[in-house]
C-alpha cells in the first residue's frame, strides 16, 4: 500500500491504527486503492462500505 500510494509505511500503519494522518496521505492512499479496482460506497447516513469492480 505504501508503494502505491507514494506514502510511507509508517504513515499506512498509523491510519490503519486508526490515529491522524494527513489528508493529502489519506488521499493518496484512497486514489491507490480505487486504482486497484475498490469503489467506496457512501450514502452519508447508513450504508458505508467498499466493493471491488470485476478486471
Amino acid at each position: 500500500m505504501a508503494d502505491k500510494a507514494d506514502v510511507r509505511v509508517n504513515t499506512v500503519n498509523r491510519f490503519e491504527d486508526g490515529q491522524d494522518a494527513r489528508l493529502s496521505s489519506v488521499e493518496k492512499m484512497r486514489r491507490a486503492r480505487e486504482s486497484a479496482g475498490v469503489i467506496f460506497l457512501a450514502d452519508g447516513q447508513s450504508i458505508d462500505g467498499v466493493r471491488l469492480t470485476r478486471k
